[in-house]
């Protein structure tokens, strides 16, 4: 009987503890995603991007405005998470590799229409090096920009290391640029758990504690 009221009891605390850790129901997330083909450099590298966006909901509330600071009503905005895939465009279907991008990129501002998050604006996310042939081999490092509110384009340097203030800014004996054509983005509301999935995650795993706790008939 002891050891089902432990067991008990960790359900329980287990399950205060998630309640009391979930985050609060304040903001609301969005996600944008583009898909483009890379262009002359790299002719058979297609590449997608894509990110999660943290809105205030005090931020949606200005309703519409392009290039908010976010600071003021949209001071809690942030980057959840982002991501680039590479593919061969002769088979989009087929990813050759995901790469994570460090979410602690400089935003400048974000376009809001209609209480909707529509566009934002970055600066370049931190490198990443493939070692895809389509991609150069491992010999260039790519870097994302967002910008125009929904556009972006993916940098490319070599050597890797001038990456990515060399598209903008030449370095000597350094090649580098952007992708051929900014890609278009769209930006869709996800949804955001409400208290009550919380609630029902604690009964759950109170009512398995209780189970625990029955005694067990021979």
């Amino acid at each position: 009987m002891t050891r089902a009221r432990s067991l008990f009891s960790i359900s329980f605390f287990a399950a205060a503890a998630l309640l009391g850790t979930a985050p609060p129901v304040h903001a609301a997330l969005y996600s944008g995603s583009w898909d483009p083909n890379y262009g002359s450099i790299f002719p058979n590298l297609g590449w997608s991007a894509s990110a999660v966006f943290d809105v205030p909901n005090s931020c949606l509330a200005l309703g519409t405005g392009n290039n908010i600071p976010i600071s003021g009503s949209c001071a809690g905005f942030s980057v959840v998470s982002g991501e680039v895939d590479l593919y061969n465009i002769a088979n989009p279907g087929a990813i050759l590799g995901s790469y994570a991008l460090d979410p602690s990129v400089i935003v400048t501002g974000i376009n809001l229409a209609g209480g909707q998050l529509t566009g934002i604006d970055t600066g370049f996310f931190s490198y990443f090096v493939p070692t895809l042939g389509v991609a150069g081999s491992g010999n260039y490092s790519f870097s994302l920009l967002l910008y125009g509110g929904n556009l972006a384009q993916l940098a490319y340097a070599n050597p890797i290391a001038t990456s990515p203030g060399c598209a903008f800014l030449p370095v000597r004996g350094a090649r580098c640029g952007l992708s051929d054509s900014p890609a278009i983005g769209h930006f869709t509301a996800l949804p955001v758990p409400e208290p009550e999935t919380y609630a029902l995650m604690l009964a759950g795993l109170a009512a398995i504690g209780f189970a625990a706790r029955r005694p067990r008939r021979s």
